[in-house]
C-alpha cells in the first residue's frame, strides 16, 4: 500500500521531537512493506538556520518531503487569509513533486485537526481517501475556541475514517461533533526497552517533555519541598526544554533544591532511552494529555509511574505500574512521590516492559493501522465503481 502521511513536521538533529510520533509510525509502517512518504510544512518561529524552500530525502524507509518558506508568524502579520495561501501554496509544491516522484497514493494519513483540514481542502487532486487520527490536545479546552470548532466541522465530516489516540478522546468528539471515531493508542518507538543500569541507591526520579505550562513541571518544586526528603538520596531530571525554562529554574532556586532537580535540556530518543534505564520512577503531573507518548517511553523501560489523572492515563496505568493524581493536586502528587521514593522496588519492572510491548510496540500499532487503512482503501474503491456505474 501506498500510504501519504501529512505530518506537523520531521525530526532533525536540531529539533529531535519535532514530527516524532509521527515519523516513528512512518516508519513502523514502512517496516511492514508499505510504501510510505511524510510530508509537512514548517511553519515555525525558531532561532537556527533551515534551508529555503523543498527538502527531499531518503530516511530509514521513509521519503520525507519538508517545505520551509517563511515563518507563521510572520506571514500572519498580513492577516489569517494571506498566511492560509502562503501554506497553501507551500502544500502545492509538495504534492507536485510527490505526483511526480510516487507512484499512485492509496491512503493519505494525516496527523492533528489542522493538517487534516489542509488535507481536506488542498490536496483532493491526489484522489485519495484520507484518515485522520486526532491527538491534540487543545481539543480538550472547555469551552472549545470558536476557530477549532469551525475547523472540525469543515474537516471530520469530509475524511473517510477519524482516529483517537485515547477512549477519552474519542467520547470527546462524538459527544462535541457527532464523531465515530476508533481508537488506536500511540506507539512506543524501537529505541525504547527494558535495560536496566542504575549504579548507585539514590533515587533517580524522571520525567520528560516540553516545558510549557500544560505539562505541570511547576508542581515539582513545591511537592519535593513538602517532602523534605534526605537531599544526599534522590534526584529529579526534567528533559525537554520550552518557555517555562526560566520559570522553572528559579522555583527550584527558590525551594532550595538546585542540587537535586536538574533542567538537562532536549536529548535525542537514544538519550533519553539511556537515562530512563538509568532512572527509577518516571513522574508526569500535566494539565492536559490525551495520550502521552513518554509515558510510554517510561514503561518500555520498565519504569514504575506516577501521572496525573488527564485524557487516557488511565487506559494504560494501573496499580501494577504506577501510582494515579489528580490535575494540580500537589499534595496528590507528593503522597505518591513519598510512596515511590520508598517501594519504587517493589514494581516488577520486566513485567511493566513486558506489557508496554505487546500492548504498544511499533509492529502491534502499525497493524492496527494497517487493518484500518485497508478498510477505508477498500470502501473507497467500491464508491468509486459505484459512481461510475452509474
Amino acid at each position: 500500500m501506498n500510504i501519504l502521511i501529512i505530518s506537523r513536521g520531521i525530526p532533525t538533529s536540531q529539533d529531535p521531537q519535532w514530527g516524532s510520533f509521527e515519523f516513528d509510525q512512518a516508519k513502523a509502517l514502512a517496516k511492514l512493506g508499505h510504501s510510505v512518504c511524510i510530508a509537512s510544512v514548517d511553519s515555525r518561529f525558531r532561532l537556527f538556520w533551515r534551508k529555503l524552500g523543498l527538502t527531499i530525502e531518503e530516511r530509514e524507509g521513509v521519503r520525507c518531503y519538508n517545505y520551509f518558506l517563511c515563518p507563521g508568524i510572520i506571514t500572519g502579520i498580513l492577516g489569517s487569509k494571506f498566511k492560509n495561501n502562503v501554506k497553501s501554496w507551500q502544500w502545492q509544491q509538495i504534492i507536485q513533486e510527490i505526483n511526480k516522484r510516487e507512484r499512485k497514493i492509496d491512503v493519505i494519513y494525516s496527523h492533528y485537526l489542522s493538517n487534516s483540514y489542509y488535507a481536506v481542502h488542498f490536496l483532493k487532486n491526489i484522489h485519495a481517501p484520507i484518515v485522520s487520527i486526532e491527538h491534540w490536545s487543545k481539543l480538550n479546552i472547555e469551552p472549545l475556541p470558536s476557530d477549532i470548532h469551525k475547523m472540525a466541522i469543515e474537516t471530520y465530516p469530509q475524511v473517510q475514517q477519524v482516529i483517537t489516540v485515547a477512549k477519552s478522546l474519542q467520547d470527546r468528539l462524538e459527544n462535541l461533533f457527532g464523531i465515530k471515531a476508533k481508537v488506536i493508542y500511540n506507539l512506543v518507538g524501537d529505541e525504547f526497552h527494558y535495560s536496566p543500569t542504575k549504579s548507585n541507591n539514590t533515587v533517580h526520579f524522571i520525567t520528560t517533555g516540553s516545558l510549557v505550562y500544560r505539562k505541570g513541571f511547576d508542581l515539582f518544586a513545591k511537592a519535593f519541598a513538602k517532602l523534605n526528603l534526605p537531599k544526599e538520596q534522590w534526584e529529579l531530571n526534567i528533559i525537554g526544554e520550552g518557555e517555562e525554562h526560566q520559570h522553572l529554574r528559579q522555583q527550584i532556586i527558590d525551594a532550595g533544591l538546585q542540587d537535586n532537580i536538574h533542567l538537562v535540556g532536549s536529548k535525542n530518543k537514544i538519550e533519553i532511552a539511556k537515562l530512563l534505564n538509568e532512572s527509577d520512577v518516571f513522574v508526569l503531573p500535566s494539565r492536559n494529555e490525551n495520550f502521552s507518548v513518554a509515558v510510554l517511553e517510561a514503561l518500555a523501560c520498565g519504569l514504575p509511574v506516577v501521572a496525573s489523572i488527564c485524557g487516557g492515563i488511565r487506559e494504560c496505568i494501573d496499580e501494577k505500574n504506577g501510582l494515579l493524581f489528580e490535575v494540580d493536586d500537589v499534595e496528590g502528587l507528593a503522597k505518591c512521590l513519598k510512596h515511590m521514593y520508598g517501594h519504587y522496588q517493589e514494581y516488577d519492572r520486566q513485567a511493566i516492559a513486558d506489557n508496554c510491548q505487546s500492548r504498544f510496540s511499533s509492529e502491534v500499532i502499525a497493524k492496527q493501522l494497517t487493518e484500518i487503512f485497508e478498510e477505508v482503501v477498500s470502501k473507497h474503491a467500491k464508491k468509486q465503481k459505484a459512481d461510475k456505474t452509474h
